[in-house]
């Protein structure tokens, strides 16, 4: 009795099982909305925002709804969202300009270490950039602040940082190997993401002072 009870709870309409199908779905779907609202290339930060934004409230929390969420954020954080990218696109593309010049123009030690000095630059840009447009989701600050705290979430929260670049570093593997993964993989990185991106925000969360009846 108490197996086939179990099996109902499981397979059932209210079972963790259909739970975990809705929840693969909306992960999913909210991975299509990001790709679809990050197609004009220049809207990818405000994309990235509300993707994180919706991720975390509809599928950690269970509250709303994930496309009325996911383009409220996005609406909201447009503007912001779209100079913060800009600031990220540029500065990715002037280090990698500068690593080709470099390559073109020497092959020298000294070359080789100015080579290796932008990459990893690269590649620091890339890591605050996970940090930047979560806390866009999160914070009501100015531009400025958001590249900053980026910058230093990235060396603060180190091992946090090492977690995420692995999970950005496997996911664009898998989508070398098969580019048709490139498709369905950005909701479930996103949401494996937010794991580790949450317990560094909740950290920065203003404290919220009870009043004193």
């Amino acid at each position: 009795m108490e197996k086939k009870k179990s099996e109902r709870n499981i397979f059932g309409f209210d079972g963790s099982f259909i739970n975990f199908c809705d929840k693969l779905f909306d992960v999913m779907a909210l991975g299509f909305l990001w790709i679809l609202c990050s197609l004009p290339i220049i809207t990818i930060g405000a994309s990235s925002t509300a993707l994180y934004y919706a991720m975390v409230k509809c599928i950690k929390k269970g509250d709303g709804y994930i496309a009325k969420e996911f383009f409220r954020s996005f609406r909201m954080n447009l503007i912001s969202g779209t100079i913060l990218w800009v600031l990220i696109a540029a500065a990715t593309f002037a280090m990698h300009l500068n690593i080709g010049i470099l390559m073109k123009e020497t092959d020298g030690k000294v070359g080789l270490f100015f080579i290796c000095v932008y990459a990893i630059t690269s590649i620091y840009i890339l890591a605050a950039s996970c940090y930047i447009f979560p806390a866009l989701s999160r914070f009501d600050m100015n531009v400025g602040w958001f590249v900053k705290i980026g910058l230093y979430m990235v060396v603060r929260y180190f091992a946090t940082t090492l977690a995420i670049l692995l999970v950005l570093v496997c996911a664009m593997g898998l989508i070398w190997k098969i580019p048709m993964l490139m498709f369905f993989l950005p909701g479930p990185v996103a949401f494996v993401m937010s794991d580790f991106l949450e317990r560094v925000l909740k950290k920065h969360e203003p404290i919220k002072e009870e009043n004193n009846m």
